[in-house]
């Protein structure tokens, strides 16, 4: 069997990818190569044109071909003769039913229809395709092998929580709280003003009804009049303070020291659903009065200016504090990622709603406890035994990619006072409860080594494969 496959995103356009639409499917792509490379041979192709033409070559020397798309459904090809798998991640309970922008791809009957088969990164995933399209319906729910990429760096007996000091070398753009020198005065533009005056007016008669209207139109004639004009900006008044530098100049291989308990959570702060305004406050409040506690927010976006004024502002609203937060821009790569995950003490996850979410089973795969809701994808691997539950509740919410923004779908709102809680107790547990934290550690490494352990994932994978190889086989015998 040969699976030829496609991500829109690839090694050398990734760096330049971060944040935008779509971008988390490189990731997805490089998970689950392992698992696939065990049950056949592999092919990447740059484009879904070289699909077509690859699969006449192979086929004709009677190899059997599958097209395996990693992209969401509607931007799946569906003009391939090879016949095509959409692996893709959904973080909502239903599918979309309905087309918009003139384009039929966005109801996804239309293209599932239209396509051999889907894989789906969870189970909640899976069942919305299955009660779009009916019970029989070709569908797996598959998560991403991701245990043997991390699972060597539990040590014996699993992790203890981090008592030393520790550093971490990034070359990137580096937002540090501890060396700002935050104040909510920063926000406050002292601008002169004029003294106050007081106003004393005069009792007037009041006008009649005739005076009153006549009053009344000359106003509206006078505004009439005045719209018509340019309008011009109104000139500052006063200097005007210099935009804040910070984090604007990438640092080469800074090396910053760490100490006590160490928070980590891997976002695209672009992306609403990832509450990260949330995560940072809650952090900054649990921990006013706590110096040795860390909040390392790597964020996944290719431009720094999208979010580091709100960054700044957000600190400079929440001071003065005892914690720490740390905010890093920039590409890391496999070893700096690893070693990032040994230095944290939990994983921070406050989504309203994930499709896989990858780093999280990255940090449970390597024993690291989280502290995250259990809703959508979260709800195939995660329970108390690996995290500490964060609490939600639904609300109504549109579906990611509609641009109408039809509140035709649910997501899971963030309690925040839980999330906050959920920060101190599990400070609490690093500090005076090791074998609890140890305890968790195994179980999270063990959990995630059941569920996505690449042999685990390869047989999922060939057993849901294997029909659509036969099928092609006796259509060519035909």
């Amino acid at each position: 069997m040969i699976i030829i496959v496609n991500s829109k995103v690839t090694d050398t356009s990734i760096q330049t990818s971060l944040g935008k639409s779509e971008y988390s499917y490189y990731f997805l792509f490089k998970q689950f190569m392992p698992a696939l490379e065990r049950i056949a041979q592999v092919i990447p192709v740059a484009s879904p044109d070289e699909v077509d033409p690859l699969f006449h070559q192979l086929s004709g020397s009677g190899e059997s071909v599958i097209f395996l798309s990693i992209s969401p459904p509607q931007q799946t090809p569906l003009h391939l003769r090879c016949p095509t798998i959409c692996l893709f991640a959904w973080e909502f309970h239903d599918a979309p039913d309905r087309m918009w922008e003139n384009d039929a791809r966005h109801d996804w009957r239309y293209v599932l229809t239209r396509i051999a088969g889907v894989i789906a990164c969870s189970r909640e995933s899976a069942q919305s395709i299955r009660n779009l399209m009916g019970q029989n319906y070709p569908v797996v729910a598959i998560p991403a092998p991701v245990w043997a990429h991390f699972g060597d760096l539990l040590p014996d007996g699993g992790w203890q929580p981090h008592s030393g000091p520790r550093s971490f070398e990034f070359s990137g753009n580096i937002i540090d709280s501890s060396l700002l020198g935050l104040s909510a005065d920063g926000l406050v533009q002292h601008l002169p003003r004029p003294p106050r005056h007081s106003v004393t007016c005069p009792a007037t008669e009041q006008p009649g009804p005739w005076r009153l209207s006549w009053n009344l139109f000359r106003s509206w004639i006078a505004a009439l009049r005045h719209d018509r004009h340019p309008r011009v900006a109104p000139k500052p008044s006063g200097e005007q303070p210099p935009p804040s530098q910070a984090g604007v100049q990438p640092q080469e291989n800074c090396r910053f020291e760490l100490s006590g308990v160490v928070f980590c959570s891997i976002l695209n702060p672009m992306d609403g659903r990832k509450n990260w305004i949330d995560i940072i406050t809650a952090f900054c409040w649990a921990f006013r009065d706590t110096p040795d506690a860390t909040l390392i927010l790597k964020m996944t976006h290719h431009d720094l200016e999208s979010y580091r004024i709100i960054l700044l502002t957000l600190l400079s609203r929440l001071a003065p504090f005892q914690c720490r937060v740390v905010a890093l821009h920039g590409f890391l790569d496999d070893d700096k990622y690893r070693e990032l995950i040994t230095l944290t003490d939990f994983y921070i996850n406050a989504s309203n709603a994930e499709g896989l979410c990858l780093p999280l089973m990255e940090f449970l795969s390597a024993g690291k406890p989280a502290l995250a809701p259990r809703h959508t994808a979260m709800l195939d691997y995660l329970d108390e035994d690996v995290a500490r539950l964060v609490e939600t509740s639904e609300e109504l919410a549109s579906w990611s990619h509609d641009p109408v923004g039809i509140l035709g779908s649910r997501r899971h709102r963030l309690n925040w006072e839980s999330l906050m809680q959920g920060y101190r107790d599990c400070h609490a547990v690093a500090r005076t409860d090791p074998e609890a934290y140890q305890r968790m550690s195994v179980c999270g490494w063990q959990r995630m080594r059941q569920v996505s352990e690449t042999s685990v994932v390869a047989a999922q994978l060939k057993a849901f494969l294997i029909p659509f190889v036969t099928a092609e086989q006796v259509e060519a015998e035909a």
